[in-house]
């Protein structure tokens, strides 16, 4: 067995062997908290999770907040592309696309018990995942802002009721799953992301009128 001189080792570069055991602690890191809970979630349990020398984890991760907030970010991200890609591919009217793209959000969280788990249950046990979930609903706002520009034609301006619109609608949804994955909405999710599309179809309906009243 030899190495070379720009690090390769077995035909694997120095950086994609990294980028490998950062991609193993991440789902090790999931399959935790998506089972046991953040409080499960430790450096020699991920660890030894992930097939990983504790020394590495530190190359990748600062401490097991940069963990669970990169885990975080990485679902968001994931869900948010699908959700956005799904409504600027599914032909029709904006309802069409709206509810295409409340289903593939909803899916893309809920397919995985453990996502689901890590997107809006466990946030709440820790400051970081916590900022990193308000970050993740901002993003959420903004992609609503922006496609409900697109579906609606409304042209740069005041925003102040498609603002409001977005806030409302990240918040009521996200709160509403939390409530349906807890147990206190007791419908098969179907019915689940047929709701929050009846939400926010008629939120996006009432746009113009509110936009309006504030002019």
């Amino acid at each position: 067995m030899t190495r070379t001189f720009n690090g390769t080792y077995r035909g694997t570069s120095t950086d994609e062997r990294k980028e490998q055991r950062r991609r193993r602690l991440l789902d090790a890191a999931l399959e935790i908290v998506g089972t046991q809970g953040l409080v499960a979630l430790t450096v020699r349990g991920v660890c030894e999770q992930a097939r990983v020398g504790p020394r590495f984890f530190y190359e990748s991760f600062s401490d097991l907040d940069a963990l669970a907030a990169a885990l975080l970010e990485e679902v968001q991200t994931a869900a948010l592309d699908h959700a956005r890609t799904t409504m600027i591919e599914t032909p029709g009217e904006p309802e069409d696309k709206i509810r295409a793209g409340v289903a593939a959000l909803i899916i893309a969280v809920t397919d995985d018990p453990r996502r689901a788990q890590i997107a809006f249950a466990q946030a709440y046990g820790s400051e970081a995942l916590m900022r990193m979930r308000f970050e993740g609903m901002r993003r959420v706002a903004e992609t609503i802002i922006e496609q409900t520009r697109v579906l609606l034609d409304i042209p740069e301006g005041d925003d102040i009721a498609l603002t409001a619109l977005a806030q409302f609608i990240t918040g009521g949804a996200a709160e509403l799953i939390l409530v349906w994955l807890d147990g206190g909405l007791k419908v098969e999710r179907p019915m689940l992301i047929e709701l929050v599309a009846d939400y926010v179809v008629a939120m996006v309906d009432r746009l113009p009128g509110t936009a309006e009243k504030l002019r």
